[in-house]
């Protein structure tokens, strides 16, 4: 009994989902509905807030950084343990983000998933070429599985990764190319000149193509990469041991 919460307990199948997809979730309400929220919370606080034309994707990136430090904590404090994958995750968002918001650039979060993607690539790919084995990690080591199936899934995710990498690159730079510059940043909100305007109410995500790269971040990035899991069951099935049990 002491062993076991000394070792933590594994996130059940919804505390799992929450923590992978509750970040997310979060930065789709600040981008798409932050417009609207802004003002409702500073009426609330007795300030009149409006949020800065262009300063959706800088709201989003701000909560959505928030709550993935809150998922990522909750994690360790449940499962006792760092998930490699959520923190390699976890130290590309800080930083990027960061460097987003600091810098008033949007392109080091636009980036965000290709860098991560890439990573992941090379993990895997370079771990097999040495002989370490990065797709238990993926999957948590729920599986057990023969070195051949385990090389099977690791050429396809490395795969995978890349091309996701790729097609995020092309994604942003494509639907991104015609959006406006940000409005200036209001003197008089000092340190907060960055996400609220002085006056009016701005028209939430105003860039149709930055919108469209959010939908596909968030929703058909996502999408795919549950087909793409699932598409991998038969090769599970196929060589998973009669007497495997995913480990507690």
């Amino acid at each position: 009994m002491n062993d076991t919460a000394a070792k933590g307990t594994r996130l059940s199948g919804g505390a799992k989902f929450a923590v992978d997809m509750g970040p997310l979730a979060v930065f789709m309400i600040a981008y798409f509905l932050g417009g609207r929220l802004v003002p409702l919370i500073g009426e609330m606080a007795g300030h009149e807030w409006h949020l800065r034309q262009g300063a959706e994707m800088y709201l989003a990136v701000a909560t959505f950084m928030l709550s993935f430090s809150v998922a990522f904590g909750f994690s360790v404090w449940r499962e006792k343990r760092v998930a490699p994958m959520l923190l390699v995750s976890g130290v590309i968002i800080g930083v990027l983000g960061t460097l987003a918001i600091v810098l008033q650039n949007k392109t080091f979060f636009y980036m965000k998933p290709t860098i991560v993607y890439v990573l992941f690539a090379v993990m895997l790919y370079g771990g097999m070429a040495t002989g370490r084995n990065f797709m238990r990690t993926v999957f948590d080591g729920a599986l057990h599985l023969p070195d051949d199936a385990w090389r099977t899934l690791t050429i396809r995710y490395s795969v995978f990764f890349a091309a996701l990498a790729l097609l995020n690159e092309i994604a942003w730079r494509w639907l991104t190319r015609d959006c406006p510059a940000d409005a200036p940043i209001a003197p008089s909100y000092g340190r907060w000149g960055w996400l609220l305007a002085e006056t009016g109410v701005v028209e939430v995500a105003k860039c149709a193509g930055e919108a469209n790269w959010v939908k596909l971040k968030a929703i058909g990035f996502t999408a795919i990469s549950f087909i793409f899991t699932g598409l991998q069951a038969p090769l599970i099935v196929k060589h998973m041991s009669d007497d495997s049990t995913p480990e507690t």
